[in-house]
This record gives C-alpha cells, sequence and structure tokens, in this order.
C-alpha cells in the first residue's frame, strides 16, 4: 500500500512509525508579559494537571510567544533558561501576569558602556533550532527514552503529553546537525473517526500559528467508503483514506498527516530544516547504497 504526498517529504523508518521529517516555535510576535504574582507556575500544557516546566519570580519578564488565548486563559511563552543561552517556554495562566504597553529595553551596564542584549535566536522545534548539534539538544531536552541510529541518522526520542495525549517527540540528526523533528500521537479511540477529530483539531492550532495551509489533500486509494461520511475512519484504518496538510516558510516545511494501515491509525506531524534536508536524504541515501 503506498502512501505518498505528491512526493514531497520523504519519509524514513524509525519503529513502527514513519520517521520523516514538524506545535514548534517558528515565530514569535515580541510582546513582553510581566508576572504579577510571587510566584508562577509555568506548565508543559494549558492545565493546571500538566507538568510544571518552572516556577517564575514576581516581576519576570517573559515574552508571549502567541495572541491566542488557550482554553480561555493560558498564554503561550518564552523565557530565559537558568541555562545561559538557552530559552523555555510553557503556558502560564492570564491572572499571573500583565501585558505591558511597549517592549522594554534591556540595558546591560559594563563599566563605562551600555550594551544592548541581543535577541535570542529563532526557535525552529520547540526550544531547538536547525543545525543544533546533539548535545545542545541534550541539554535543552534532557537524556531521551531511546536513541538509535537508522539509515544513518541519529534519532533521539522523547516521551511526551501534548494536548493532553500522548506523544513521542522525535529529533534526527545529520552529521550531528539537527535536520528533522516529529510528534507522532498515541491516542486511542474505540470510535476511529475521533481520530479524524484530532487531526483536524491540531490542523487547526498549526493554522492559527502558521497561517492557511499551502498544501491540502485527502487521498482515497479506494473509494469504497467516499459516500459513508459515518466510516472514513474505518477507512483510514485500513489504508484506503489519508489526510495530509503542509505548511512552508523560508527556513521550515511541516507536515501533518494521518493515515494508517492493518487496522491501526497514526497521526503525526512531521517538521525538516530546508537547510538540512537535503544533507539527511544525501546520508540515507548512501546508506541505502551501502545495503547492496
Amino acid at each position: 500500500m503506498r502512501h505518498k504526498a505528491n512526493g514531497i517529504f520523504p519519509i524514513l523508518i524509525s519503529g513502527l512509525l514513519l520517521f520523516s521529517l514538524s506545535p514548534g516555535q517558528l515565530f514569535s510576535i515580541d510582546k513582553k508579559l510581566k508576572v504579577v504574582v510571587d510566584e508562577a507556575r509555568v506548565h508543559l500544557d494549558p492545565s493546571r494537571m500538566s507538568a510544571v516546566v518552572a516556577t517564575l519570580q514576581k516581576g519576570t519578564m517573559v515574552t508571549l510567544g502567541s495572541e491566542r488565548k488557550f482554553r480561555k486563559n493560558w498564554n503561550y511563552i518564552y523565557f530565559a533558561s537558568k541555562k545561559k543561552g538557552f530559552m523555555k517556554s510553557g503556558y502560564i495562566q492570564d491572572t499571573y501576569v500583565e501585558r505591558l504597553s511597549k517592549v522594554t529595553k534591556v540595558i546591560t551596564i559594563q563599566g563605562d558602556r551600555n550594551e544592548e542584549n541581543t535577541p535570542s535566536p529563532k526557535k525552529h522545534f520547540r526550544n531547538t533550532r536547525w543545525g543544533m548539534n546533539k548535545e545542545n539538544v541534550l541539554k535543552i531536552e534532557g537524556r531521551p527514552q531511546k536513541q538509535e541510529t537508522s539509515e544513518g541518522l541519529d534519532i533521539f526520542q522523547y516521551p511526551k503529553k501534548i494536548l493532553n495525549m500522548d506523544c513521542l517527540i522525535g529529533y534526527v540528526f545529520a552529521e550531528d546537525k539537527l535536520a528533522k523533528t516529529k510528534y507522532s500521537f498515541f491516542s486511542r479511540h474505540e470510535n476511529k473517526d475521533l481520530y479524524i477529530q484530532d487531526y483536524e483539531k491540531i490542523k487547526k492550532i498549526l493554522t492559527q500559528k502558521y497561517g492557511k495551509p499551502q498544501y491540502q489533500k485527502v487521498f482515497w486509494q479506494d473509494p469504497e467508503y467516499k459516500d459513508k461520511r459515518s466510516s472514513w475512519g474505518k477507512a483510514v484504518s485500513s489504508g484506503r483514506l489519508e489526510f495530509a496538510s503542509g505548511w512552508q516558510d523560508s527556513e521550515t516545511e511541516i507536515l501533518l498527516r494521518l493515515f494508517g494501515w492493518d487496522g491501526r491509525i497514526f497521526l503525526v506531524a512531521e517538521y525538516s530544516s530546508l537547510k538540512y534536508k537535503d544533507l539527511a536524504n544525501k546520508i540515507r541515501g548512501l546508506n541505502q547504497l551501502d545495503n547492496f
């Protein structure tokens, strides 16, 4: 059974899932918030029940990552990590912060000269940037649950919970440069149509963050269920139907896919660096040649 998206976004195998490789953090709206309570917890997801990423003290300055409110009263923010040169991100409740009317200019005074702090480098996926080496990603994400080499590429895998769904996050390195990343979601639904709802939910969030998809396709390998909307989930699980949406900017390519086979359904969001994608494909191709 073929699962293609018009030849774009090449796919490599990792474990049981197709591993090609992109919510990464591609854009920042550069608006500042200030913590107004003594201690404000930042959570991994917009929920008090999710893991606490950090606890910020009153007066701490953070950057708003999205104008959109999550679950009505949660802000998505970036803030400086205790590790010099790194940033963290997460969700903070609206009542814990206030928005500044203008961006505060931070000045570092050293001797007789004033030096404006340089802005943090743009993040491409979570708190990482394309081209980062494995050591730097380990400093940000910690020790991976699984580390392997597949087709000449090094892969780190981390289990997380995203949007209240179990998820495996993958980082792919080509010659010790971060080239591809991926979210693989592991929801379990008796009603297979709910997987399509999960796909639409993630697609909506990506659209709110990156704009209208440049690429949207619904693939029917077999049109048997095409006119039976209540059976589309079944069609996905049998490999007859696949959904795909794609976004692209000057540095990153994103592909969201819902597909299946043999009764199983997979929902993945894949991110690829345009700069290092060809390097990853070249290494993969050379590794395949070595098998002959």
